[in-house]
């Protein structure tokens, strides 16, 4: 008789098969979440709502697991299967449709609940977090080899010199790190989901993939420098500002947090402009 899963097991990944790694990462409510992430099929695995859950420190260290991968030498990444298993119960995960603000997004889903499954790509997707590259940015980037972020396949500059700008291997669109949009999020997902100011008036720091000037991401859609626009073209691309990103956080994290301001009282017919007109004209 088969032992069900707790959630101490550790997840197969569903499609090489290998002991996914387990990440506990920073959520709103002050506690961690569990995560798991296969680096070498970039996929992810959440039991519950974890990607919602997830404060930006707990964001940023998904990142960085992200981007071990790319940091190796790329070989060619095998084929997904069209279905893929349930890590907990091995049953067929179906293909659902998520509606956000950023459009529909497809995912892996387990049948009977257990959880779902995303790609690197698509968990970003989700969060609105990359976009399509524009022609303009081909040919600033023709000069490096890009990777897939969905299967991390190599792509180089005579694949899509033409104007396509589609991966060989699994012939998804290529998409890029929006760094404006990604700026924002990881400054609006701060210590219980408050805004946080820049800390200590410094902002976030980011080299430009096309000439190396140092800009933020958060206040520039382009380098004014070069003119390229703000993008990175990879997930290792991310880590300077991932770091200024984490000094921040955790800088506004050792901070109380800002006092509420208290609720004014309620309102009642005695502060209307009737009432008003009433204490002037009456006899006394």
């Amino acid at each position: 008789m088969s032992i069900p899963p707790t959630d101490d097991t550790p997840r197969t990944c569903p499609q090489c098969r290998a002991v996914m790694a387990t990440r506990q990462l920073r959520a709103h409510t002050g506690r961690s979440v569990t995560v798991d992430h296969c680096a070498a099929c970039r996929l992810v695995w959440f039991d519950t709502l974890e990607s919602v859950q997830l404060a930006g420190l707990g964001w940023v260290e998904l990142l960085r697991e992200m981007s071990r991968d790319e940091a190796q030498p790329a070989s060619p990444p095998a084929m997904r299967p069209p279905t893929l298993p349930c890590p907990v119960c091995a049953r067929v995960l179906k293909t659902v449709h998520n509606r956000t603000r950023w459009g529909r997004f497809p995912m892996q889903e387990c049948p009977v609940g257990h959880g779902h499954l995303h790609t690197d790509a698509g968990l970003l997707a989700e969060r609105g977090l990359v976009r399509a590259l524009l022609p303009p940015e081909l040919g600033a980037l023709r000069a490096r080899t890009l990777h897939c972020l969905s299967c991390g396949g190599a792509v180089d500059a005579p694949t899509f010199a033409d104007g396509a700008a589609t991966c060989p291997w699994c012939a998804t669109p290529l998409l890029v790190v929006d760094l404006p949009r990604l700026g924002h999020a990881l400054r609006q997902r701060g210590v219980q989901g408050e805004p946080l100011p820049p800390a200590d008036g410094v902002p976030l720091r980011w080299p430009c993939h096309a000439c190396g000037h140092v800009l933020d991401p958060t206040r520039a859609a382009a380098c004014a420098q070069c003119g390229a626009g703000v993008l990175a073209p990879a997930i290792t691309d991310l880590l300077p500002l991932l770091s200024a990103a984490e000094h921040e956080l955790r800088a506004a994290a050792n901070h109380p947090p800002r006092p509420r301001r208290s609720a004014p009282p309620p309102r009642t017919w005695r502060d209307t402009q009737l009432a008003r007109l009433w204490r002037f004209f009456r006899p006394d």
